[in-house]
């Protein structure tokens, strides 16, 4: 498709079959009157080819409703003390994560809700799974009261800390330019381990151990929660206890990382809404 040659357009896939385009309204080498008529920032918008389904029933869509009804139905099974199908259910849930974005791109079916449905529905899986393990845990003998009580508590605050994450990035990229997410840090002096976390959209070692942990560890709290003793799922087929362990710990250094730059992105959000109600109320003020 041609474009003016005032106008540069950039696609970027970030990996979750939700392209986003990026055009700028000014040319480099500059036209005065062309740039005085843009008074607006760039856009960032999804790029949603022409499709004849409504965008609630499309197929990647469909595809997060399903992982979302797997979710709860994993739930179901885990307080019927059905480890090994709740186990199986949100690992078919978490599969399905895979196949959404490369329908999403197939089919020219990208959108905005999209892109929400798809956060909303990672987000309802692994709160169900932590509140499995919290109940699991609850139950367990094989730990004092007080290691009982720090781990609710932690993996309580976990889930929290995930949706607040939620909140600030969604509210923020409601009001600013940034077309996804993980934009949020760009245009910011982020420390250094963020951009490292971030970098190649988290392709790279720091970003691989930070989605490992945020994806394994309610998994594997679970599974060590629930299925230590009687050892009926599948994980413990393939791994040793001492493995298993070494995994777990391993995936809560992962989801350590991704704690930090939950902290930093949810701070960053609030710094920015106090700093904007400070000048609004200096205007008032004058």
């Amino acid at each position: 498709m041609s474009m003016s040659p005032g106008k540069r357009r950039h696609r970027r896939d970030y990996g979750e079959g939700h392209v986003i385009d990026e055009s700028n309204a000014a040319d480099d080498s500059g036209d005065a009157d062309e740039q005085s008529k843009t008074t607006s920032p760039p856009h960032h918008n999804i790029n949603v080819k022409s499709s004849s389904w409504p965008v609630a029933l499309y197929v990647p869509n469909i595809m997060g409703y399903l992982r979302i009804i797997l979710s709860f139905y994993g739930l179901k099974s885990a307080i019927q003390q059905q480890s090994s199908t709740a186990l199986n259910t949100w690992v078919a849930a978490s599969l399905l994560d895979l196949f959404d974005g490369v329908a999403a791109r197939r089919l020219n079916q990208c959108s905005k809700f999209g892109v929400l449905l798809d956060i909303l529905a990672d987000n309802i899986l692994r709160t169900i799974i932590w509140i499995a393990a919290i109940v699991e845990s609850l139950k367990s003998h094989d730990d004092d009261e007080t290691t009982i009580t720090a781990k609710v508590c932690l993996w309580t605050g976990v889930i929290c800390l995930e949706w607040i994450t939620m909140v600030c990035s969604q509210c923020n990229q409601a009001i600013s330019e940034s077309g996804h997410w993980k934009d949020f840090h760009k245009g910011r002096q982020s420390p250094f381990w963020i951009e490292a976390i971030f970098k190649n959209n988290f392709k790279n070692l720091h970003g691989g151990v930070a989605i490992f942990g945020l994806f394994v560890s309610p998994f594997g709290s679970y599974v060590w929660a629930a299925d230590r003793t009687t050892k009926s799922t599948w994980p413990w087929r393939i791994l040793s206890e001492n493995s298993a362990l070494l995994l777990v710990r391993f995936a809560y250094a992962g989801r350590l990382l991704c704690v930090l730059v939950e902290f930093w992105l949810c701070i960053e959000y609030i710094r920015g809404l106090i700093n904007y109600d400070t000048l609004q109320s200096k205007e008032k003020r004058r």
